[in-house]
Parts: C-alpha cells; sequence; structure tokens
C-alpha cells in the first residue's frame, strides 16, 4: 500500500508539472526510454538504488547520462529529487502511474485481449470498435497469445474481465456436472 501512495504522490507531481509545462508525451517518453536503459543495464538500476553510495554520486551519474540520452532539465531534477528522497526502487510504479494519468487525461483505454491464436486485424478492429462505442474513449489494444485458453478470448478493460474463452466454458461445465446436473438426452 505505502509503495502505491508514494508511487502515486511522485507520479501526480510530475504530471502537474508535464501538464503546467504542456510536456506530457515528452515526458512520458523520457521515463519509458530511462526505464528501459535501466532495464538493460542492470547496474546502473542497482547503484540508483544503493543507499550507502553518496546521493551526489548517483545525482552526477544521472546528469551525465542526461547528456547521453537527451533528457530534459525537468526529468533530470525529478530524477535527482527521487535519489535525494531515496524514492528510485519506486520509478516503475511511478511510470506506471504516470502513464495511467496521462491516459486518462487523454482519454485512452488500454484494454489487454487474450486469444489462443493470433486475432486477424479485422477481428482487433471490430472488438476496438465495440469498446469505443462502449467506453466513448479511444482504445489500444495489447494482444496477447496464449494456447491454453483453447479457444475465444479475455479481454481486460481496467482490471475487469470478460471471459468468453472455452477452457472457461468447459470449466463452467465440468463444475456444473460435479453439482449434480443431470444431463437428458440419449
Amino acid at each position: 500500500m505505502l509503495n502505491n501512495r508514494i508511487a502515486k504522490r511522485y507520479a501526480g507531481a510530475l504530471f502537474e508539472i508535464a501538464l503546467e509545462l504542456d510536456r506530457i508525451e515528452g515526458i512520458y517518453k523520457e521515463l519509458n526510454s530511462f526505464i528501459a536503459f535501466c532495464n538493460n543495464e542492470f547496474c546502473l538500476k542497482e547503484f540508483l538504488s544503493q543507499t550507502f553510495i553518496n546521493k551526489k554520486e548517483r545525482m552526477e551519474v544521472i546528469n551525465l547520462l542526461g547528456k547521453e540520452l537527451s533528457l530534459s532539465a525537468e526529468f533530470i531534477s525529478f530524477m535527482d529529487l527521487l535519489i535525494e528522497n531515496e524514492r528510485t526502487k519506486y520509478l516503475l510504479k511511478i511510470l506506471q502511474e504516470f502513464a495511467r494519468l496521462r491516459n486518462d487525461f487523454l482519454g485512452i483505454l488500454i484494454v489487454n485481449v487474450v486469444s489462443a491464436k493470433k486475432l486477424k486485424d479485422g477481428e482487433i478492429n471490430k472488438i476496438k470498435n465495440m469498446i469505443e462505442k462502449a467506453m466513448g474513449k479511444s482504445v489500444v489494444i495489447n494482444e496477447k497469445v496464449s494456447s491454453e485458453i483453447i479457444g475465444g478470448y479475455i479481454i481486460n478493460i481496467e482490471g475487469k474481465l470478460y471471459n468468453s474463452s472455452i477452457k472457461t466454458h468447459l470449466e463452467n461445465l465440468r463444475n456444473y456436472l460435479k453439482q449434480g446436473a443431470f444431463v437428458y438426452g440419449g
């Protein structure tokens, strides 16, 4: 819980600054690229989180990276603040919260769709159009393929699952029959 509150507080502050400077997309891209860089450079991620390393040294590394990665002064100041307050370990959660704030502000809805096989463009567009009409927001679909669901779809919209997979239908039928249901017929 504390992690989420910290991430929300810092992401909210960064979002306010980005909104005020009309740089929401720019800051969002910088956060993504910096985290991608940190994920590729495991030592950097660890280095930034080590409290026994002098804060000034960690800030100097951020300033050097800022020049190398073309990071804005606002972003470097934000990273310095995270280092100063020992909050760099929350960077990924801060990005996730910032992305949520950005998407809400821009009216973007991220929808995760799991299917048994790769969906055709027409199927994706049909799902996208249906959700856009129902929700009144622009939809971005993240597609994942999982043969475990056998067929059908699992759609996740803001944490609400719509499960029409064959696997779930078979499990429901099995549970129904376990409860002593009678099967009529020949």
